[in-house]
Protein backbone atom coordinates (compact mmCIF):
# COMPACT_ATOMS: atom_id res chain seq x y z
CA UNK A 1 0.00 0.00 0.00
CA UNK A 2 2.58 2.41 0.54
CA UNK A 3 4.65 1.35 -2.58
CA UNK A 4 1.56 2.70 -4.30
CA UNK A 5 0.74 5.54 -2.41
CA UNK A 6 4.66 7.15 -3.49
CA UNK A 7 4.48 5.18 -6.82
CA UNK A 8 0.67 7.37 -7.21
CA UNK A 9 2.44 10.99 -5.56
CA UNK A 10 5.41 10.54 -7.74
CA UNK A 11 3.48 10.36 -10.93
CA UNK A 12 1.63 13.52 -9.77
CA UNK A 13 5.31 15.27 -9.54
CA UNK A 14 5.99 13.96 -12.69
CA UNK A 15 2.61 15.17 -14.69
CA UNK A 16 3.00 18.38 -12.38
CA UNK A 17 6.17 19.14 -14.06
CA UNK A 18 5.34 17.89 -17.35
CA UNK A 19 2.44 20.85 -17.35
CA UNK A 20 4.91 23.35 -16.31
CA UNK A 21 7.18 22.78 -18.88
CA UNK A 22 4.50 22.66 -21.27
CA UNK A 23 3.41 26.14 -20.05
CA UNK A 24 7.05 27.49 -19.92
CA UNK A 25 7.27 26.36 -23.95
CA UNK A 26 3.92 27.94 -24.76
CA UNK A 27 4.87 31.31 -22.72
CA UNK A 28 8.11 31.38 -24.63
CA UNK A 29 6.80 30.23 -28.07
CA UNK A 30 3.82 33.04 -27.36
CA UNK A 31 6.95 35.74 -26.51
CA UNK A 32 8.64 34.76 -29.59
CA UNK A 33 5.50 35.53 -32.17
CA UNK A 34 5.04 38.54 -30.51
CA UNK A 35 8.60 39.49 -31.08
CA UNK A 36 8.85 38.20 -34.47
CA UNK A 37 5.23 40.07 -35.21
CA UNK A 38 6.54 42.96 -33.98
CA UNK A 39 8.49 45.34 -36.54
CA UNK A 40 12.17 45.98 -35.90
CA UNK A 41 11.37 49.69 -35.77
CA UNK A 42 8.88 52.00 -35.83
CA UNK A 43 8.49 52.93 -39.87
CA UNK A 44 5.74 56.06 -38.78
CA UNK A 45 7.82 57.59 -36.50
CA UNK A 46 10.88 57.55 -38.85
CA UNK A 47 8.03 59.41 -41.41
CA UNK A 48 6.95 61.93 -39.40
CA UNK A 49 10.30 63.16 -38.00
CA UNK A 50 12.06 62.78 -41.20
CA UNK A 51 8.85 64.85 -43.10
CA UNK A 52 9.57 67.71 -40.38
CA UNK A 53 13.07 67.96 -40.68
CA UNK A 54 12.76 67.63 -44.61
CA UNK A 55 10.02 71.02 -44.32
CA UNK A 56 12.30 72.54 -42.03
CA UNK A 57 15.42 72.40 -43.88
CA UNK A 58 13.35 73.41 -47.08
CA UNK A 59 11.76 76.51 -45.49
CA UNK A 60 15.52 77.42 -43.85
CA UNK A 61 16.65 77.46 -47.83
CA UNK A 62 13.69 78.92 -49.27
CA UNK A 63 13.71 81.94 -46.95
CA UNK A 64 17.75 82.42 -47.11
CA UNK A 65 17.69 82.14 -51.30
CA UNK A 66 14.98 84.59 -51.61
CA UNK A 67 16.53 86.91 -48.99
CA UNK A 68 19.49 86.73 -51.26
CA UNK A 69 17.88 86.81 -54.64
CA UNK A 70 15.66 90.13 -53.66
CA UNK A 71 18.59 92.14 -52.36
CA UNK A 72 21.21 91.00 -54.72
CA UNK A 73 19.92 88.95 -57.41
CA UNK A 74 19.78 85.42 -58.80
CA UNK A 75 23.89 85.39 -59.90
CA UNK A 76 24.74 85.99 -56.01
CA UNK A 77 21.82 83.15 -54.98
CA UNK A 78 24.28 80.27 -57.08
CA UNK A 79 27.38 81.72 -55.36
CA UNK A 80 25.05 81.33 -52.10
CA UNK A 81 24.40 77.19 -52.69
CA UNK A 82 27.56 77.00 -54.08
CA UNK A 83 29.27 78.21 -50.67
CA UNK A 84 26.64 77.18 -48.08
CA UNK A 85 23.92 74.63 -49.08
CA UNK A 86 25.78 71.83 -47.40
CA UNK A 87 27.33 74.06 -44.13
CA UNK A 88 23.55 74.86 -43.40
CA UNK A 89 22.43 71.52 -44.11
CA UNK A 90 24.96 70.13 -41.75
CA UNK A 91 24.02 72.71 -39.19
CA UNK A 92 20.74 72.02 -39.22
CA UNK A 93 21.57 67.91 -39.20
CA UNK A 94 23.94 68.98 -35.49
CA UNK A 95 20.63 70.11 -34.07
CA UNK A 96 18.60 67.14 -35.38
CA UNK A 97 20.75 64.59 -34.77
CA UNK A 98 21.12 63.34 -38.42
CA UNK A 99 23.01 63.59 -41.93
CA UNK A 100 21.14 65.46 -44.42
CA UNK A 101 22.34 65.15 -47.79
CA UNK A 102 20.30 65.94 -51.32
CA UNK A 103 21.15 64.15 -54.34
CA UNK A 104 19.51 63.62 -58.34
CA UNK A 105 19.77 62.02 -61.15
CA UNK A 106 20.86 65.40 -63.06
CA UNK A 107 23.67 66.93 -60.81
CA UNK A 108 24.96 70.08 -60.23
CA UNK A 109 27.72 69.06 -57.96
CA UNK A 110 29.23 66.18 -58.68
CA UNK A 111 30.02 65.34 -55.26
CA UNK A 112 26.84 64.58 -54.62
CA UNK A 113 26.24 61.77 -57.16
CA UNK A 114 24.11 59.02 -55.58
CA UNK A 115 25.40 56.09 -53.66
CA UNK A 116 23.70 52.46 -54.77
CA UNK A 117 20.71 52.74 -52.45
CA UNK A 118 19.90 56.35 -53.35
CA UNK A 119 20.14 55.57 -56.78
CA UNK A 120 17.96 52.82 -56.37
CA UNK A 121 15.26 55.06 -54.84
CA UNK A 122 15.94 57.96 -57.45
CA UNK A 123 14.81 55.29 -60.24
CA UNK A 124 12.02 54.13 -58.54
CA UNK A 125 10.66 57.80 -58.28
CA UNK A 126 11.67 58.48 -61.50
CA UNK A 127 9.48 54.82 -63.24
CA UNK A 128 6.93 56.33 -60.91
CA UNK A 129 6.82 59.80 -62.74
CA UNK A 130 6.69 58.27 -66.29
CA UNK A 131 3.67 55.66 -64.80
CA UNK A 132 1.35 58.55 -65.21
CA UNK A 133 2.24 60.59 -62.50
CA UNK A 134 1.76 57.95 -59.71
CA UNK A 135 1.95 59.42 -55.81
CA UNK A 136 5.71 59.48 -54.86
CA UNK A 137 5.45 58.05 -51.28
CA UNK A 138 8.65 59.10 -48.71
CA UNK A 139 10.75 55.72 -47.96
CA UNK A 140 12.00 54.62 -44.71
CA UNK A 141 14.99 52.05 -44.91
CA UNK A 142 18.22 50.62 -43.02
CA UNK A 143 21.19 50.68 -44.68
CA UNK A 144 24.08 48.13 -43.67
CA UNK A 145 25.45 49.21 -40.86
CA UNK A 146 21.79 49.51 -39.43
CA UNK A 147 21.10 53.11 -39.90
CA UNK A 148 17.68 54.30 -40.48
CA UNK A 149 17.32 56.60 -43.96
CA UNK A 150 14.23 58.66 -44.65
CA UNK A 151 14.23 59.26 -48.61
CA UNK A 152 11.67 61.75 -49.92
CA UNK A 153 10.98 63.14 -53.71
CA UNK A 154 12.18 66.36 -54.33
CA UNK A 155 9.68 67.91 -57.28
CA UNK A 156 10.57 71.37 -59.19
CA UNK A 157 8.66 74.69 -58.36
CA UNK A 158 8.20 76.92 -60.54
CA UNK A 159 10.33 79.59 -58.84
CA UNK A 160 13.16 77.26 -59.42
CA UNK A 161 13.30 77.34 -63.20
CA UNK A 162 15.03 80.21 -62.80
CA UNK A 163 18.57 77.93 -61.81
CA UNK A 164 16.95 74.55 -63.59
CA UNK A 165 14.72 75.18 -66.03
CA UNK A 166 15.47 75.92 -70.07
CA UNK A 167 18.72 77.23 -70.52
CA UNK A 168 18.06 80.67 -72.91
CA UNK A 169 14.54 80.16 -71.56
CA UNK A 170 14.08 80.38 -68.19
CA UNK A 171 17.58 80.68 -66.98
CA UNK A 172 19.18 84.16 -68.02
CA UNK A 173 21.93 84.59 -69.24
CA UNK A 174 23.64 86.25 -66.39
CA UNK A 175 22.61 83.29 -63.77
CA UNK A 176 24.01 80.43 -66.39
CA UNK A 177 27.12 81.89 -66.83
CA UNK A 178 27.87 81.70 -63.04
CA UNK A 179 26.28 78.35 -62.91
CA UNK A 180 28.88 77.04 -65.35
CA UNK A 181 32.04 78.85 -63.15
CA UNK A 182 30.63 77.32 -60.29
CA UNK A 183 29.61 73.91 -61.66
CA UNK A 184 31.65 73.07 -65.02
CA UNK A 185 30.06 69.78 -65.31
CA UNK A 186 26.29 70.41 -64.70
CA UNK A 187 23.65 69.06 -65.51
CA UNK A 188 20.52 69.75 -63.53
CA UNK A 189 19.22 72.18 -66.01
CA UNK A 190 16.26 71.45 -68.42
CA UNK A 191 13.46 70.21 -65.79
CA UNK A 192 9.71 71.69 -66.08
CA UNK A 193 7.55 71.87 -63.36
CA UNK A 194 6.51 69.21 -61.17
CA UNK A 195 9.36 66.68 -62.11
CA UNK A 196 11.58 64.82 -59.97
CA UNK A 197 14.46 67.22 -59.25
CA UNK A 198 16.47 64.96 -56.75
CA UNK A 199 15.75 63.38 -53.14
CA UNK A 200 16.03 64.11 -49.67
CA UNK A 201 18.85 61.89 -47.82
CA UNK A 202 17.97 61.73 -43.92
CA UNK A 203 20.00 59.53 -42.13
CA UNK A 204 18.93 59.46 -38.18
CA UNK A 205 22.06 58.96 -36.52
CA UNK A 206 21.11 56.96 -33.27
CA UNK A 207 20.01 53.60 -34.22
CA UNK A 208 17.40 51.89 -33.61
CA UNK A 209 16.82 50.52 -29.88
CA UNK A 210 20.08 52.65 -28.62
Amino acid sequence: MKKLSLLIGLLIIITACQNNEKEASVEKNQAVEKQEKKPAFDHKAYKMKGMLIAKNTFQNFKSKIESIGQKEGLPSVVHFCNDNAQKLADSLGKIHKVEIRRTSHKLRNPDSKPNADQEAVINNYLQLQEDQNKQMEPVIMKDEQGYVHFYAPIKLKEKCLQCHGQVGKDIHDDVYKVIKEKYPQDKATGFKVGELRGIWDIKFLEKPGQ
